[in-house]
């Protein structure tokens, strides 16, 4: 993979994105907070060229095992008696980690169960229990669900930081179009980028998954992941983008979308070639209430 190199403020030297938004500008140097400007356009347009198109550059399709945990707990019956909720416990399905807690109605039946850890590595949904709370009778199921867990690892390959695509099978080797998995990002894992729970599917067989990679923040030091560098065929995209904010800093707006424009002319040369050369044509999916397609 061709790429280019930023460079930092201080050191602005021959190749990087700065040298050359240096020649751009026509000057030879640059003050701290210009430099910080344009760093700043260089991850905007550089993260719209990312999300225009699914760039081998950034994105990958590789098979991933879900993690399947504990989604929810569907109660079959309240039981009779109890003072208090009972605790709930969880045996056998292979996995760990999952807690809850029980709920009561007026007529001391648990009416509820609320799933307060999903747990990890569950193979099978585990038998729910109750123990204490002074009633009898009351019964559960749960149910459990795949998960793949984002990341925030800038530059590793393996760190899924936008999931783009699930199937069933490898999307590349197939004679067929392959199924897809429906799947929806959530964030209740606390981290910047969450994760994805794949739609009643609880299997613990492998899925492919095409997604984009975390990229690097460009910084003013060139002290972030120590990876900064981004696709070569992007660079006269991101450099003219950042010359169309800097002249509209500097008030010559009309100047500016005519920048903009040849720019987005750049950009649109090579996700023809991506569609052209590297058969990046995207099937169409369509969804009815009988069909899906």
């Amino acid at each position: 993979m061709r790429t280019i190199n930023i460079g930092t403020i201080s050191s602005p030297a021959a190749n990087t994105l700065l040298y050359n938004f240096l020649h751009t500008i026509g000057g030879n140097a640059l003050e701290s907070d210009e430099g910080a400007a344009a760093l700043r356009s260089f991850n905007r347009y550089a993260r719209n060229a990312r999300e225009r198109m699914r760039w081998p550059e950034a994105t990958k399709i590789k098979q991933i095992v879900p993690d399947v945990r504990v989604r929810s707990i569907n109660v079959t019956n309240g039981g009779t008696g109890y003072s208090s909720a009972p605790t709930v416990g969880f045996t056998g399905g292979g996995g760990s980690g999952a807690t809850a807690t029980a709920t009561l109605d007026a007529d001391g039946a648990v009416n509820g169960i609320a799933v307060t850890a999903n747990g990890t590595g569950y193979t099978s949904a585990p038998t729910v229990t109750f123990t204490g709370g002074g009633g009898s009778g009351a019964e559960a199921k749960s149910v459990v669900v795949g998960y793949i867990d984002y990341g925030n690892t800038a530059g590793n390959t393996n760190t899924v930081a936008e999931l783009l695509r699930v199937t069933d099978v490898d999307p590349l080797s197939g004679d067929y179009v392959p199924i897809e998995i429906p799947f929806r990002v959530t964030h209740e894992s606390g981290s910047d980028y969450g994760e994805a729970i794949l739609i009643n599917r609880s299997s613990t067989a492998p899925v492919w998954c095409t997604y984009r990679f975390a990229d690097d923040n460009y910084t003013e030091t060139g002290s972030g992941s120590g990876n900064e560098s981004m696709p070569y065929v992007w660079s006269e995209y991101v450099v003219l983008g950042a010359y169309a904010d800097w002249l509209r800093a500097e008030g010559q707006h009309d100047k500016a979308r005519i920048i903009l424009a040849e720019a987005e002319q750049m950009l649109l040369m090579e996700i023809d070639k991506l569609e052209r050369q590297a058969g990046q044509t995207q099937y169409t999916q369509y969804f009815s209430h009988h069909i899906n397609g």
